[in-house]
């Protein structure tokens, strides 16, 4: 029964890790987030006796007996590590949109940026200089 337990658990928990993973690239990261967060809380509002004694199953007991690992604990390790991606993927996504909209600022104003060896050389040594300040 406890490895046909656990094989359920695992089950679950690798449906809700490909739904999210699935809404944050095919739908939006927001959308992907309230799954994480509803999904577990909607099955507890609805069947709260069935869904408490699945977070509340055991699957190991670690540090003699002191240290137990419930299906709680890996609810929470899921949840950390996937809103660690979202929030990742959308800091990643807003730093790559903001030198977008700089370069389409500098193609708006018609200017071009100079290729020169001594601007490119200049502009090299100051970013350098700049991470050294840091």
């Amino acid at each position: 029964m406890n490895i046909a337990y656990s094989v359920i658990s695992l089950i679950m928990f690798t449906l809700l890790t490909l739904l999210a993973i699935l809404l944050m690239v095919y739908i939006s990261s927001a959308v992907a987030i309230l799954a994480l967060l509803l999904l577990p809380l909607t099955c507890i509002f609805i069947m709260p006796d069935t869904a408490l004694s699945f977070l509340s199953f055991r699957h190991v007991v670690l540090a003699g007996g002191n240290v137990p690992i419930n299906n709680y604990h890996v609810l929470f390790f899921v949840w950390s590590a996937l809103v660690g991606m979202i929030v990742y993927s959308e800091i990643f996504t807003w730093y790559l949109g903001k030198k977008e909209t700089k370069k389409a600022r500098i193609r708006a104003e018609g200017t071009k940026p100079s290729k020169n060896i001594l601007s490119s050389f200049m502009g090299i040594v100051s970013k350098t200089i700049s991470l050294f300040q840091r």
